[in-house]
Parts: C-alpha cells; structure tokens; sequence
C-alpha cells in the first residue's frame, strides 16, 4: 500500500522506535512535533503538490531528497488531518532512513532546516508550519539547477504559458 493511502495515525503507530540499548547521542531537540497547515492563497493557486511531478523533477535538487519526501510526507498528514497533527520525530526519522543520530544537528533536523530556509515550512520550538504548496521555482533556483533541467524546465514554463 502507497504511503499515502496509509492512515498517519497507521504511519505514527507502525514506526520504529530506538531501543534503550541505544546511545544518548539520539537526545533529539524535541520529542514530538506539532505539524500545522501554513496557508498562503498565492501559493495555493499557483503552486506544486510537494508530491507532485514537477516538485520531485524541480525542487529535489534545490531540497534535496530528504526533506522533499519529509514535504512529502507532512503534505499527506495534513491531508488527512487539514487542522495538523502530532509526530514523533525520533520515529519519522528511522521511517525516513534518516536514523536518529546527531541529535539536534541529525539528518532529520536538518531537513526540516532546509525546508524552512527554502520557505517551504516554518519552525518554532515544537511547531513546524508546513506549506501545502511549494512556489515555481525562480530564475535563481534554475539556475543552480544541472543543464539538462534548466533545459526541461524551461520546456515546462513554456508549456505552461501555452
């Protein structure tokens, strides 16, 4: 079954947790997270699914693959539960293959930083905002982009225009 079929209180309670066995370099920040929708009407016209085609083609190289399929995954909690959700972050990040070492500075975390220095969600304390729609990349953005996606993005902008 898709990941996004799953029920989030089925991904939450299917999770793996760390054992005692394991060492205190798994203190994370946090031990659960508030997930909230981060409205933004621009965005929810305009804008790509963080699951959609153009997001996995175009943002993942800006992104990165981890927290574009951390998006992912917000985008599918508040799909189903549109008022937010909570999550246990040591849990989301064994699901992630992200593994919960290096606490505060792990992988998970700094997903969840590289998601909101591209503006795609916002974080205070246990809080994390989430955007239910990420923007069209910008000229900067395709730029850093590798030539052949610089290419099939300017195909796709001018489809679109079409």
């Amino acid at each position: 079954m898709p990941i996004n079929d799953l029920p989030i209180e089925e991904l939450k309670s299917a999770s793996a947790t760390p054992t005692d066995s394991e060492p205190s370099a798994l203190t994370f920040p946090e031990k659960s997270l508030i997930v909230r929708p981060w409205h933004d009407p621009v965005l929810e016209q305009a804008g790509h699914d963080p699951r959609s085609l153009y997001v996995e083609q175009y943002w993942v190289s800006i992104l990165g693959p981890s927290a574009t399929l951390l998006l992912r995954r917000f985008a599918a909690g508040l799909e189903r539960h549109p008022d937010g959700f909570e999550i246990d972050p040591k849990a989301w990040a064994l699901e992630l293959g992200l593994g919960v070492r290096g606490g505060k500075n792990g992988p998970f975390w700094r997903s969840i930083d590289r998601a909101c220095r591209f503006g795609a969600a916002r974080r205070q304390g246990n809080i994390v905002a989430v955007r239910n729609r990420l923007a069209p990349l910008s000229a900067r953005q395709v730029e850093r982009l590798p030539p052949h996606l610089q290419r099939a993005h300017l195909g796709w902008t001018q489809q679109q225009a079409a």
